[in-house]
């Protein structure tokens, strides 16, 4: 129970500290034209994703939840999904950390670990 605690608070104070950052994005029109690279956002996911969408800590969304991730994409475009991701946010069941914690990763490296993951379950998301 610490533990998940102490996991909690973490990921909250990480989310947190995106607001000291003057890093925020809002134009994302590289988006919709980019080609992912899966092997790439293997690594990614790998590198940073893991750790919350392996197994849902924190209330993300595992990464074999199909039935979830149709839901996000049924709702979302690309822009708004790599935006969330980018600049973090607070989602229903907890938080998206900036960069989604991967802090020293590219834009690429993001929108391959978005596609890696999506392609896990079969979906892709239109622009």
């Amino acid at each position: 129970m610490i533990k998940k605690l102490f996991f909690l608070i973490f990921i909250l104070v990480l989310s947190c500290s995106k607001n000291n950052q003057d890093d925020t994005k809002e134009n994302f029109s590289f988006v919709n034209s980019y080609s992912a690279d899966l092997k790439n956002g293997r690594k990614v996911f790998n590198k940073a994703c893991i750790t919350c969408h392996l197994y849902g800590s924190g209330g993300s969304i595992m990464l074999n939840d199909s039935l979830s991730w149709s839901r996000v994409i049924s709702k979302k475009n690309k822009i708004e999904i790599y935006s969330n991701v980018y600049n973090g946010y607070m989602g229903e069941k907890g938080p998206m950390p900036y960069k989604g914690g991967c802090i020293d990763c590219s834009d690429e490296d993001l929108l391959d670990a978005i596609e890696y993951i999506l392609s896990i379950n079969g979906l892709s998301v239109g622009n």
